[in-house]
């Protein structure tokens, strides 16, 4: 169980690592920047545990890489994501010191799943939706749907992404 629920993201080259652990040899995401270039993101790695059953527990609190994270496996089908929708926090932002001291963000591009999902504004939807007011419940209601599902796949009851819509 790969959990990403409450992060709020990383590195990119952090997170392209991390999936490249988890497949081999694929877009991992692009980013689109404001003239429209287009920069794709591979994996790096050997996707050593590339055949290592798994799932993956998000919420509305996983942002930016985590959400890189939670698309690149899903878009494969290599995990299926249990839990609620992420935040949607999908730019590529960079801070610019004023003279005064002061200081202004600057979006300058947009990152996108390997399907060409946006992540900006939506977030990424989970395959099996758990989610509840209270947010103790959620978590121990997701933790045990993502035990459940992880059973199932190992059982050979289900295969790896079967739960995606």
């Amino acid at each position: 169980i790969l959990d990403v629920r409450d992060n709020p993201g990383g590195l990119l080259n952090s997170v392209i690592n991390v999936v490249s652990m988890f497949i081999e040899d694929r877009l991992v995401l692009y980013e689109v920047d404001g003239s429209g270039r287009r920069t794709d993101h591979k994996s790096t790695g050997n996707g050593e545990f590339a055949d290592f059953p798994m799932v993956l527990l998000a919420n509305g609190f996983s942002a930016s890489a985590s959400e890189i994270l939670a698309g690149a496996l899903q878009d494969y089908d290599r995990a299926p994501v249990i839990g609620d929708t992420t935040f949607g926090k999908g730019s590529v932002n960079i801070l610019r010191r004023l003279e005064n001291g002061g200081g202004l963000y600057l979006t300058f591009a947009k990152w996108f799943t390997p399907e060409g999902r946006p992540i900006e504004g939506i977030g990424i939807d989970p395959d099996i939706e758990v989610v509840s007011r209270d947010s103790q419940k959620a978590d121990i209601d997701q933790l045990n749907k993502a035990n459940e599902t992880l059973e199932s796949i190992v059982a050979g009851k289900g295969a790896l992404g079967s739960a995606r819509p």
